[in-house]
């Protein structure tokens, strides 16, 4: 009797599962995919090329006119070929191992930009490709049409052998293309966006496509799919691409990558051709020759610079020669990251940038082009070649001033803004400033947590996330988006010190009247920074001078000084200098009346951030200073003394707890001389003197009571 029930048991298992599989092939085998899907299959066999020898047994079924003949042959091409061979992997042993990073997808569930939630089915039984997230933002929908997890599926498959994974990234292909369909017209639909066409063609498709080749649940359907919408994409991208910006670069590498991962396409050499002539013109458009992308946001210089070097090794791949001012321009772009570079490794973090760590990107790159120098920004001097000169930079057509003092992970690192606002992911940040020192950030950007219009989006873009200066409560609004000519005469770069000047000239967002604000930066190599600012006015003003610390600092007010405090790591003392009678209020994750004090990382993140609020009344045009000195450890408090100069200037001395004393003067407006100690005097930009060493001076001279000069500097032109 058991051995009956074993029998019986046996049975309706093989019985259940021929019935599964039955099924299965109902709707997953190559004659299902042409009764389902008629036409588009039609589609595909009219947009290949069937005179190409090596599709020769497709070319004779669809002269047949045997689809599911042809569409068997054309899945063994793929399957036994070697097209695509760079994005095959070896033969996968069939597990039953999870992958936990995989699993959630396996039941609908995404993270996109550190958000995780369920994507919801429609009554169809078919995902909802147009939802938008729990937080109804657009990127949430664009982002997971993009098909980045299809890797994820693939590399769980590659590393477990377990069939669930496969099987997923198979419905959810095949789910996709049929409830998809190319919508003959430029949109801005999650699944049709011409951006995610292109990061659709860019990585993911392909990837997944030649990766998942010899797996038995990559369906013959999901495959005649998926190359049936390659030509869909490939039009769409070559119809409605953007005209400039990154967007364009991401979709015509998306085009010219389709050319060169299927090339039995009848088009694929038009693709090719057509993104080459979109591509290379976009180096010289995008570009600055000081080699910024015109963006100026960091995190999108990153991805655009991707775009054109992945394009450069498609074309090297396929023998075509690209001129030398492209890939000249290539090397600009990976020098701007190499020299901005932070000495914990990531990149600025200004406009709609997250803080993006650059360190091992860069240090392949200082490989690819042989460049020793990069080689040691990236290992902070344990391998390469110390770059020449002096460790900071200025990037004249970006209008962005690196300070620092050397290459190490205790290094001090400032950024400050003095250029135009950007052609695109712009912020309204003119004259921030952001500081790094001993091992941490000090001073930051507030950062750009998500694109949705709304009261946060509006703090995060505005002057008000910055480290710069509100007039009567109101941010700045955008200044010029690119500029004609590189910026001359406002910044040099010095054995003892470095300087820029800056200019916002307006206008603000609703501002009465007229105001301007004047900022020069004075990083006294070694020590620390003199910060001045001048904000001329046609009438009485509120200002609102903005210091913004990173989220891990502790901040104690002591006075009128704001200095972080922790034992042990880098810390940062900010002090007035000056007449004008601030009232110093530390703010912290703010949100009424006003937004204020948060700091956002990356998209969907944010932190309550310590914020050093200096707010004054002026009645009209006022110059005014701040002393900001780093050191590893508590930053003891220091003497400082404004001293008499003419209008427009200013002019300190400061006392540190070593005992050091240094004297800055800078002038921001006019021509008057200042006065220096000694009988000596400024006739110029900027002067530093310090007892037992030389005077410094930017943009001029100083001069002895007998008109002898012990400094000169003139600008390069």
């Amino acid at each position: 009797m058991r051995g009956w029930l074993s029998f019986t048991a046996a049975f309706l298992f093989v019985s259940a599962t021929l019935s599964i599989s039955a099924r299965a092939e109902e709707t997953t085998s190559c004659r299902a995919v042409c009764r389902d899907h008629a036409e588009r299959v039609k589609r595909l066999f009219t947009a290949l090329d069937l005179e190409s020898e090596e599709l020769a047994k497709v070319k004779s079924a669809v002269e047949k006119k045997d689809w599911p003949a042809a569409c068997d042959a054309l899945v063994a091409f793929y399957r036994e070929g070697r097209s695509g061979a760079w994005l095959r992997i070896e033969p996968v042993e069939r597990g039953t191992q999870r992958h936990l990073p995989a699993d959630p997808i396996l039941d609908d569930t995404f993270t996109i930009q550190r958000l995780t939630a369920k994507q919801p089915r429609l009554s169809t039984g078919q995902l909802n490709w147009g939802y938008n997230g729990p937080q109804n933002d657009r990127e949430w929908g664009w982002l997971l049409n993009r098909h980045s997890y299809f890797s994820t599926l693939l590399h769980a498959w590659q590393k477990t052998g377990n069939p669930i994974y496969s099987l997923c990234f198979d419905r959810l292909v095949r789910d996709w293309v049929a409830s998809n369909p190319p919508p003959g017209r430029d949109v801005s639909s999650a699944q049709w966006r011409v951006l995610e066409v292109g990061l659709r063609l860019n990585a993911a498709w392909p990837r997944a496509f030649y990766g998942f080749q010899q797996s038995d649940e990559f369906t013959a359907a999901s495959r005649i799919l998926m190359l049936s919408s390659i030509p869909d994409h490939a039009d769409h991208c070559m119809r409605f691409h953007a005209g400039g910006g990154n967007h364009v670069l991401m979709e015509m590498y998306g085009l010219a990558n389709a050319a060169a991962c299927w090339p039995q396409f009848k088009d694929a050499d038009k693709w090719f051709e057509y993104a080459t002539r979109r591509m290379l013109p976009e180096i010289g458009r995008q570009v600055y020759p000081d080699g910024v992308q015109k963006e100026l946001t960091s995190h999108y210089h990153r991805v655009s610079l991707t775009s054109f070097e992945h394009f450069s090794a498609l074309a090297q791949r396929a023998g075509r020669e690209l001129p030398a001012s492209y890939l000249r321009g290539v090397e600009l772009m990976w020098n701007y990251l190499a020299f901005s570079i932070r000495p914990d490794g990531s990149g600025v973090l200004n406009n709609d940038s997250d803080r993006n760590n650059n360190r091992a990107q860069l240090f392949r790159a200082a490989e690819r082009y042989k460049r020793a120098d990069w080689k040691w920004v990236a290992t902070n001097g344990q391998d390469g070649k110390r770059p020449a000169g002096l460790p900071s930079a200025v990037f004249p057509w970006a209008g962005h001033v690196i300070m620092r003092n050397g290459w190490d992970p205790d290094a001090h690192w400032a950024f400050f803004d003095v250029g135009p606002a950007g052609i695109g992911h712009r912020h309204r940040d003119r004259l921030h400033l952001s500081i790094a020192a001993y091992g941490r950030d000090l001073l930051v950007d507030g950062g750009r947590y998500w694109y949705k219009n709304d009261e946060w989006r509006r703090y995060f873009i505005g002057t008000q996330a910055h480290n710069s200066i509100l007039i009567d409560g109101i941010s700045q609004n955008y200044g010029p988006s690119a500029v004609d000519e590189p910026m001359t005469g406002n910044y040099a770069v010095l054995p003892g010190l470095d300087y820029a000047r800056g200019c916002f000239d307006g206008p603000y967002l609703q501002l009465v009247g007229k105001a301007v604000h004047t900022r020069a930066v004075v990083y006294l190599r070694d020590v620390g920074w003199v910060v001045v600012d001048r904000v001329e006015s046609d009438r009485p003003r509120r200002i609102e001078a903005l210091w913004h610390f990173h989220p891990d600092c502790n901040v104690a007010v002591q006075g009128l000084s704001a200095a972080t405090t922790d034992k042990g790591k880098g810390n940062l003392r900010i002090a007035p200098v000056g007449d004008v009678r601030w009232k110093l209020q530390l703010v912290k994750g703010q949100t009424e009346p006003d937004i204020q004090g948060w700091y956002s990382p990356e998209y969907n993140v944010k932190q309550p951030n310590p914020t050093a609020v200096y707010q004054a009344q002026i009645d009209d045009n006022t110059t005014f200073a701040w002393i900001l000195i780093p050191s590893m450890g508590p930053v003891p408090e220091f003497q400082a003394e404004s001293l008499p100069v003419p209008e427009g200037s200013t002019r300190m001395r400061f006392t540190l707890a070593d005992g050091s004393t240094t004297e800055v003067a800078v002038r921001l407006t006019g021509k008057s001389p200042i006065p220096l100690s000694a009988g000596l005097k400024l006739e110029g930009d900027c002067g530093v003197l310090r007892p037992g060493k030389d005077p410094l001076v930017v943009g001029g001279r100083i001069t002895d009571s007998h008109r002898h000069v012990q400094a000169a500097h003139q600008y390069d032109r």
